[in-house]
């Protein structure tokens, strides 16, 4: 990996808690994945982080699409119509035909996952269960979708399902997007399966992001994992793991980060773990 990207997605902010609006890492090599973008669309709505009175300000401003005009777009044999109409889609009234879209296997995995987004999206706790069966879905994009879509939503139970599916999912990108919203869940007890994961997942991409967010986690727990993992093989995850340790803060973690520093071999992650260690050092 240059050591310019490197720098650059470790430097990055952690991934955004809104639901689907993580956009994964650039630095994935081995296998692309779809990003939320690409699943949704790209073009930017300066309404969707705004809430007004507790309500989406989108909602608040413009009617929901009529049930009609959902429905004939989801009933669309043209598969473009379908995806605009899934993004277009907002507003409780919409979780039904979505939650529908997402369980039926006789639609494209791209068409499936674009719902799952779209119901985290909208963030309605009665997409929760549906959501749930779609980590089961046999396609890993699907999972994916699914995961990140239930890091918005912190119902009892959600971080349970996540926490299986970053132990046992095959797909590594179904573990990643899992890593990403146990982190947004921020639920405490969390903590053990996301430091296995730093630890042991043999995925590079998966330990990564583990490691951006135990940044959140205050405890001996993530602390002790972190600091396992600035001896990993990946030069990225080393770069992860002492940024989330001058995150934590702590004369602890900040030894941990100098020693390391010292002795990381790799320049793009000496780069890292320097910057890191500033900003620590300006925040105490």
């Amino acid at each position: 990996m240059p050591a310019a990207l490197l720098a650059a997605v470790l430097l990055a902010p952690a991934p955004a808690r809104a639901a689907g609006a993580f956009v994964p890492a650039a630095a994935v090599r081995a296998q692309a994945f779809p990003s939320a973008a690409r699943i949704l669309g790209s073009t930017p709505d300066p309404l969707d982080d705004l809430a007004l009175g507790g309500e989406d300000l989108r909602d608040a401003l413009a009617a929901a699409p009529s049930t009609e005009w959902l429905m004939a777009g989801l009933r669309s044999p043209d598969l473009e119509r379908r995806l605009e109409t899934v993004r277009e889609a907002r507003g409780v009234q919409a979780v039904p035909h979505l939650t529908g879209l997402l369980l039926r296997l006789d639609e494209p995995p791209r068409v499936r996952a674009a719902a799952a987004l779209s119901l985290g999206r909208i963030g309605d706790e009665i997409a929760v269960p549906a959501l749930a069966l779609a980590l089961q879905d046999p396609s890993p994009e699907v999972r994916y979708a699914a995961a990140l879509s239930l890091g918005g939503l912190p119902t009892d139970g959600v971080a349970t399902r996540l926490e299986r599916v970053l132990a046992r999912d095959p797909a590594w990108q179904a573990r990643y997007a899992a890593a990403i919203a146990l982190g947004r869940a921020g639920k405490g007890f969390s903590v053990s399966a996301l430091a296995d994961a730093v630890t042991a997942d043999p995925a590079w991409q998966v330990r990564q992001q583990a490691a951006r967010s135990l940044q959140d986690f205050r405890t001996p727990r993530a602390a002790a994992a972190l600091a396992r993992a600035l001896e990993d093989p990946e030069p990225s995850v080393r770069a992860a793991a002492g940024s989330a340790l001058a995150a934590l803060g702590g004369r602890g973690n900040l030894r941990l980060l100098s020693r390391a520093l010292r002795v990381e071999a790799v320049p793009a992650v000496r780069a890292v773990l320097a910057a890191a260690e500033r900003s620590a050092f300006e925040r105490r």
